[in-house]
């Protein structure tokens, strides 16, 4: 791991403490060293000499004084010190059983990882009043090797201390480093080391075992108690950051400096001495790890180039699963880190250049989202992704007829009471011509209302559907417009099976959407005729998977109704704190919430919230949601709400103890690999596979990893019957296989609870909530809040649920409630401007919020906005690739392909009427199916989308004029006239996510 931390205090105490030692007394075998390129051109080598070390930490360089003129004097800043630390069995390797190899190789692979970290060295400057960052690559650090912990457990670990000075060139004055871009890649410095220091271990003749996810390692056969015995600083660290709801490596950063205590000076040989005594207890463990290796011996480990590629695309195509666009860097991590032992960083970094080269992997020009993206990357299958979106919306344009008169969708707004922007848009949709279009609402905007009238003006000639990512989100559309409603994702596993050019297809939050599902939605519609209505607000939570969809497509031209009122917030002061989100000025917004209760812990906020919610009537409670940032404070919560109603009586007192199952996480592309699998998973499968005797929605338990007899890696399963099953994950679907982790939760009447995967033998819908009536065993009673439907439940067979007494904000969305309590830790990974903005437009009288600062909250929300990455938009293209633009240059394609949609749009509803009338046999061909289509289209577009790419894009960006974000810029018009877009005879549309070609 690397801990990055500023330096503070004055050179000297800073320059004693490194090359003395303050928590025990340095021996003599503890190196330093001088590094980096601006060592030799100051000719600094070998040991660190504390005179001349304290000297640069002041700043002083030769004649040169570093620092900014102040009143008092000149002020520098020392540095920085990055600290690399070893896994612990790594460390109890090198300095419990004194195996002077492994120090070795981590000095080793401690330089790897400065040597990537000096290449992101940069300083700053004001060019024409602007400060401009410029790449020095050229760094003078010292580094120092120490062998123990605060807690005087063996830790080996290096403190390297950044001096703050740089420049270009030998012999150049020295300049104030700028260490953004070395922050932003410290976990890839962590990950190279890790991945080094691991395949030398292997080379020594250990084994590792390693999580593909975290990029962790340790040693195998290493004793699991012994490394928990030496680890008491981790235990530290790990529940003050439980303790605080801190969760990933930049937040445990407080945890590691919050829970160092006081110094205590020992002498190193003592400590030598606890280590050994200590040890004894395992060392028959420790004798035959160490005899394992010496049998199989010193060995050199080359790198399979397959396992490479393998890496270097896992990389790519794992991190284009959630961000279309991301820094270089943390592809190489996502690489490492699935291969750890296996690969290293010079052996994924040149495919990433080769992939480059070929114009795979593509230079981004233009900041997208909210992270800083200095180094950023898109795929040409991303890219592609994109293109086509503006390839259907071109398409759809007048590629439909009004579906009322004008005066019938007046009579529908007036009898709707419809406000007049809500009117315009009824208008705008109804009588249009254009196949798709969007309605941008703010929350609460009335958008469901509007759908509702709708549907009373077409009634007698469409049939208009409500769809949303979520089936909850979906259900409340499809409820108060009196329609039927599915999921998104259940119209696209049928391929639009059913829906014809006679369908309104209602496509609710639509902001949540990736890309690939909007692509796919706008596929069907095109092939089916039906009309699309994309509903939502791109300031709300966005989409899980890659992409901003709808953003986008408003970006490329899609025409869109705007819906400024909200009509949701009953009260001045809930109206002002959404008015003032949704403007970024979140100190106001949190300034008019009804009140901002701050503490010190999450666990102490979250009894807070509890206590000021029980203090309602129940009646009030029922109205008033808790809404959380995620999974872990949500636990925290209903733990505390139920031991409160245990107590009132309000949950009976006798628990019983159940298994639930939880979604694991793993992506698409982790599925796809027998790595990311481990003993205690529960696997249900989505399609039968008779020939491994696997059934569909059976609960198959993984009981470990291995090869099968052809070398290959299997997932060994064990179903309900105790049959083994070895499955090979890479060779079905990622979609067909649902991965959950098995846990307990205590359930007893009176309980509320909420169900978290849709489920149709039981008829409910994912993230519905119901109380326990009563629970016999594992049968339970549940009334379930919609329709107040009583049914009985096998919870031994149906283990998809938990407690259901506060949401996550993502499930919240489209819902309304009276009030709402939000839980926000300041330093978790979820808290962002979209998600903050999300939970306080839910309610419709007053939101009270619990948080460690309101100051800190305020900066941490303005600062992340939660906002997805595009690539066209990092590409600087979304203006000329806009579906005007597009338009523009393919309109003849356009209207031929229009034109041969309509006839197989005709031939299928012959069809469908030869069916209807229950003819037999056909005196003409069959034509094609719907999927048939969508997989020719599909095809074409690829290969269409794939040869424009390669044509124009490099082209463009050396040659177009600069284009500001948002697409605000005009493009010359005879650079559009210029562009050599290729011109098929057939073009078929379709998603540009194929395979690259």
């Amino acid at each position: 791991m690397i801990h990055p931390r500023r330096l503070k205090g004055t050179p000297a105490n800073i320059g004693r403490y490194y090359t003395i030692g303050d928590y025990y007394t340095k021996g003599g075998n503890e190196p330093s060293e001088w590094g980096g390129k601006l060592a030799a051109s100051l000719g600094l080598s070998g040991p660190v000499d504390p005179k001349q070390f304290e000297e640069l930490l002041a700043g002083k360089v030769g004649d040169q004084q570093l620092g900014r003129r102040r009143k008092e004097g000149i002020q520098h800043h020392p540095g920085w010190d990055f600290t690399i630390s070893a896994p612990k069995s790594i460390s109890i390797l090198a300095l419990v059983t004194g195996d002077e190899r492994i120090l070795a190789a981590h000095e080793r692979a401690v330089g790897v990882a400065l040597a990537y970290a000096e290449e992101h060295a940069e300083l700053r400057r004001r060019v024409d009043g602007e400060i401009v960052h410029e790449t020095t690559g050229r760094l003078l650090f010292a580094r120092f090797t120490e062998y123990a912990s605060r807690e005087h457990d063996p830790q080996l670990h290096t403190h390297v201390v950044i001096l703050n000075m740089t420049n270009h060139l030998n012999g150049d004055r020295m300049s104030s480093l700028e260490t953004r871009s070395m922050y932003a890649e410290q976990l890839v410095m962590g990950q190279i080391y890790r991945n080094e220091i691991a395949r030398d271990v292997r080379a020594l003749g250990h084994e590792i075992v390693f999580d593909p996810r975290k990029g962790l390692f340790e040693v195998e056969g290493m004793p699991g108690q012994l490394i928990r015995d030496y680890s008491q600083r981790a235990e530290q660290i790990n529940e003050h950051a439980a303790e605080h709801g801190l969760e990933g490596q930049a937040q445990r950063r407080i945890s590691f400096f919050a829970t160092r205590k006081a110094k205590e000076t020992i002498g190193l040989d003592d400590l030598r001495e606890q280590w050994r005594v200590r040890a004894e207890p395992y060392r028959e463990d420790l004798d035959r790890l160490q005899a394992a290796a010496q049998e199989r011996g010193e060995r050199t480990i080359e790198t399979d180039p397959r396992v490479a590629r393998r890496a270097a695309l896992f990389g790519i195509r794992q991190n284009e699963t959630r961000e279309a666009v991301n820094n270089i860097g943390r592809l190489y991590r996502t690489a490492l880190a699935s291969h750890v032992g296996e690969v290293r960083l010079g052996d994924v970094r040149p495919l990433y250049d080769a992939q480059e080269n070929k114009g795979k992997l593509l230079v981004t020009v233009r900041q997208t989202g909210d992270q800083p993206l200095p180094r950023g990357r898109t795929s040409r299958r991303t890219a592609k992704l994109e293109l086509a979106l503006s390839e259907h919306l071109s398409l759809a344009m007048g590629d439909a007829k009004p579906v009322a008169t004008r005066e019938r969708l007046e009579e529908a707004a007036t009898a709707a009471r419809l406000k007049p922007e809500q009117a315009a848009a009824l208008i705008a949709i109804g009588s249009g011509t254009n196949r798709a279009v969007g309605v941008h609402g703010v929350g609460g905007a009335g958008k469901s209302t509007l759908v509702a009238a709708l549907v009373d003006a077409t009634r007698d000639d469409y049939t208009t559907v409500a769809l949303a990512p979520t089936s909850s989100a979906a259900a409340e559309l499809g409820h108060k417009a009196g329609i039927e409603s599915r999921t998104l994702a259940s119209l696209l596993a049928s391929g639009g099976y059913g829906i014809t050019d006679r369908h309104i297809l209602a496509l609710d939050e639509a902001g949540q959407l990736g890309n690939r599902q909007a692509l796919r939605v706008l596929e069907i519609s095109r092939a089916t005729g039906a009309r699309l209505i994309f509903l939502g607000d791109n300031k709300q939570t966005g989409a899980i998977e890659q992409g901003k969809a709808y953003w986008l497509l408003q970006q490329l031209g899609l025409p869109t109704s705007q819906l400024k009122e909200s009509r949701r917030h009953l009260t001045d002061a809930t109206q002002e704190a959404a008015d003032m989100a949704r403007k970024g000025d979140y100190a106001a917004s949190l300034a008019a919430l009804d009140r901002v209760t701050t503490g010190d812990t999450a666990e102490n906020l979250a009894k807070a919230l509890v206590a000021d919610w029980t203090r309602l009537k129940p009646e009030t409670r029922d109205e008033t949601n808790i809404l959380v940032l995620d999974n872990a404070t949500r636990l925290i919560v209903n733990s505390h709400i139920r031991e409160v109603l245990k107590r009132e009586g309000t949950v009976a007192a006798e628990d019983h103890r159940l298994e639930v199952l939880t979604p694991s996480g793993l992506t698409d592309q982790e599925k796809q690999m027998a790595r990311f699998y481990s003993a205690g998973q529960v696997l249900k499968f989505t399609r039968d596979n008779p020939g491994l005797g696997i059934a569909r929605d059976a609960d198959y338990r993984v009981v470990g990893v291995g090869r099968n007899n052809h070398g290959r890696q299997v997932v060994r399963l064990v179903d309900e019957h105790g049959r083994q099953i070895e499955w090979r994950p890479g060779l079905g679907k990622a979609a067909h296989v649902n991965v959950f982790l098995p846990e307990k939760r205590d359930l007893a009447q009176g309980d509320r609870i909420q169900w978290r995967l849709v489920n149709k033998e039981l008829e409910v819908k994912n993230a519905e909530r119901g109380t326990v009536l009563a629970l016999e065993g594992n049968i339970a009673t549940i009334r379930w809040d919609r329709g107040e439907r009583v049914q009985q439940v096998d919870l031994s067979a149906h283990r998809t649920w938990d407690h259901g007494y506060s949401e996550t904000v993502y499930s919240s969305q489209s819902k309304t409630y009276d009030r709402v309590y939000a839980l926000a830790p300041v330093e978790s990974g979820l808290v962002n401007g979209q998600n903050y903005y999300t939970a306080i437009t839910r309610a419709a009288y007053g939101v009270k919020l619990w948080t460690e600062s309101q100051q800190r909250l305020a900066e941490k929300l303005a600062s992340r906005s939660g906002e997805k990455t595009s690539s066209l938009e990092g590409l600087g293209r979304i203006r000329a690739d806009s579906h005007k633009m597009r338009g523009l240059r393919h309109k003849d394609r356009h209207d031929r392909s229009r034109e041969e949609n309509a006839r197989e749009r005709d031939a299928r509803k012959a069809e469908r009427e030869q069916r209807e009338r229950k003819r037999q046999g056909r005196s003409e061909p069959r034509p094609n199916s719907l999927a048939e289509i969508l997989a020719g289209r599909a095809q074409e577009a690829a290969s269409l989308v794939d040869r424009f790419l390669r044509g124009t894009i490099e082209r463009d960006r050396q040659h177009a004029p600069a284009e500001p974000d948002r697409g605000g810029a005009r493009e010359p018009a005879q650079q559009s006239e210029a562009r050599p877009d290729p011109q098929p005879q057939h073009d078929h549309g379709g998603h540009g996510g194929g395979h690259d070609r």
